[in-house]
């Protein structure tokens, strides 16, 4: 008799979930596809544009994330090689360089996903040089530590919200699979951020015995940050991996014979 595969949940947002999804399709795989969050324009999109056509004033610009840079890739065709691109880890480093070029300076913290983040990119700036003025370029909403930190030594900071995010919520069709799905083994789950995890967990919250079944599976998420909130809130099974595609793909290979 054939054992019933785990259900596999993607939870980033945006192009990079259903890549990954697609990925993992191809090897045979079976996929939920739950991005966090749907990706939307921003408030004010004229603000953007005015924004981005001149950056002259300023000396950095900060992506936040994958998103942060597709959001604005339209309005900047070419990079401008004076002004510092920075960002807090190796993944949105890729997609700052798949936008603008495979040579385009990024100054972010190098190695492992342990070595990314807030904290991490402080570091570098204050090893380098804090710079004079800043441009951060994010969602609606964002964490505000690294800003904070900035302006505390001197910096002059702008934070233009690029886009804003929709928390994800199940239609009909998802739940009924979500209840089947209950009876079987439990899932793994590959989820990126701190936010996203009171996403999830309010998602299923009208599934009796779900946010349990969750729990009981097997996470993979990126970032010591999410880890230690996933653990917190009673994940038992949280695994930190690289970002790539390719390794996500096969820690998630290696999880199904998991027993």
């Amino acid at each position: 008799m054939q054992t019933k595969q785990r259900p596999i949940i993607l939870m980033r947002p945006g192009a990079a979930n259903e890549r990954l999804a697609e990925r993992l399709e191809k090897s045979g795989l079976k996929t939920w596809r739950w991005p966090a969050f749907t990706i939307l324009p921003p408030d004010d999109p004229q603000r953007v544009k005015e924004r981005l056509a001149d950056l002259s004033q300023f000396d950095m610009v900060m992506l936040a994330s994958p998103t942060a840079v597709a959001a604005i890739a339209s309005y900047v065709t070419t990079w401008p090689s004076h002004i510092t691109l920075a960002t807090v880890g190796s993944g949105t480093a890729r997609a700052i360089r798949a936008a603008w070029g495979e040579d385009t300076p990024v100054l972010y913290p190098e190695g492992d996903t342990i070595d990314s983040g807030s904290e991490k990119l402080f570091e570098l700036l204050k090893q380098r040089g804090f710079p004079r003025r800043v441009l951060v370029v994010r969602g609606q909403v964002g964490r505000e530590w690294l800003r904070e930190q900035l302006i505390a030594h001197g910096t002059d900071v702008e934070v233009l919200p690029a886009y804003q995010r929709a928390p994800l919520e199940l239609p009909s069709s998802e739940i009924i699979k979500l209840q089947t799905a209950l009876f079987g083994p439990s899932p793994i789950i590959y989820i990126t951020s701190t936010d996203s995890v009171g996403v999830l967990l309010h998602a299923v919250k009208t599934v009796n015995g779900a946010d349990e079944w969750l729990q009981n599976g097997f996470v993979l998420t990126i970032h010591p940050r999410p880890k230690a909130m996933l653990e917190e809130v009673g994940f038992k099974h949280v695994v930190l991996v690289p970002t790539k595609d390719i390794e996500v793909q096969k820690a998630i290979q290696h999880l199904l014979f998991v027993r």
